[in-house]
């Protein structure tokens, strides 16, 4: 038996099978995957490759869940997710593999699908997982997005079974979710104003003036001419804000106000986007409307506070996966 040294990943038992010496792994040439599993030294390796990797350990019965189906499937993640974190896999076997850098969950479901060969556990059931540790502020966008590409809302509610962690916190999400949402930052402007009482809000509101389209928004708060929207960085590019421009003339010439707020406002001052949505509606101001939000948005990824307990989150499934 011969082994192919030009191989993008070797298993060093099959090597050292085949006669090929292990240190011939132990130089600057390869990479340690995993334990037991190498690859050729690659920079700023794709998340795909090494998931197919890694693939190679797993028991059967399983696939990649939780978040690393979330990036494999291209779903939006969690703002400012720390890119140091462990793979995630769901396995129904008996056997049990855990190793620095991959944590295996045991479950009695695993319903297995493949992207680009890779295992993973299906849309539905990744969102399940995901409820187990975001916040609903973190939750709700990557159901907006799971819907968008083409997960069927029921099925994340037959997901969602009875005493599973998470399992209220998904409910809720998939109430609150919206398969029109174009973007993470768009559907937590739209809670925002959802969650503190301002809605009712329609997404992705075609805006016509006497038969005539003049332009498409983001948000509409319905029943008032306000129209809140996400300015990313996109939108300062000479191309994109010059279309910008001009949309915003469109609309204001149609009586219809666009009110744009960028990340940072979003995350240190709702309390400005809350007091327009109350003028739009004509309502005197409420601080128990910010305080909800507050409360809501203190344990996501839109504070330090949220970050940090996710980080710790991820960092016990690592430590989890090194004592076995």
């Amino acid at each position: 038996m011969t082994l192919p040294l030009d191989d993008d990943s070797v298993l060093v038992h099959v090597a050292t099978a085949a006669g090929v010496p292990r240190h011939r792994f132990l130089n600057l040439d390869w990479q340690r995957i995993s334990r037991g599993l190498y690859a050729r030294s690659l920079p700023d390796r794709p998340l795909i490759e090494t998931a197919a990797m890694v693939a190679k350990v797993l028991p059967r019965r399983s696939g990649f869940g939780s978040l690393t189906s979330a990036e494999l499937r291209g779903w939006w993640l969690p703002n400012q997710l720390s890119e140091r974190r462990p793979l995630l896999a769901t396995t129904t076997s008996e056997v049990h593999v855990q190793r620095n850098g991959l944590y295996v969950r045991r479950s009695t479901v695993a319903d297995l699908e493949e992207i680009d060969r890779v295992p993973v556990v299906s849309g539905a059931q990744t969102l399940a997982e995901l409820a187990r540790d975001l916040s609903l502020v973190d939750l709700v966008p990557m159901v907006d997005c799971a819907l968008r590409l083409g997960v069927d809302a029921e099925s994340v509610l037959a997901a969602a079974r009875p005493r599973m962690r998470g399992c209220r916190r998904l409910r809720q999400a998939v109430n609150l979710a919206d398969e029109r949402s174009e973007s993470w930052w768009e559907s937590v402007l739209r809670l925002m104003h959802v969650l503190t009482g301002l809605g009712p809000v329609a997404c992705q509101a075609e805006l016509w003036r006497s038969g005539v389209f003049v332009a498409r928004a983001d948000l509409h708060l319905v029943g008032t001419n306000r129209y809140p929207e996400y300015d990313g960085g996109a939108h300062r590019e000479r191309h994109q804000h010059d279309a910008d421009l001009g949309r915003d003339k469109r609309m204001s010439r149609a009586v219809h106000e666009r009110y744009g707020y960028t990340g940072r406002e979003i995350i240190h001052h709702p309390q400005m986007v809350i007091r327009d949505g109350e003028d739009a509606r004509g309502w005197l101001h409420d601080p128990e409307r910010v305080r909800t939000w507050l409360s809501l948005a203190g344990p996501s990824s839109l504070t330090s506070y949220g970050r940090t307990r996710l980080s710790a989150r991820l960092r016990r499934y690592e430590l989890a996966a090194r004592r076995r």
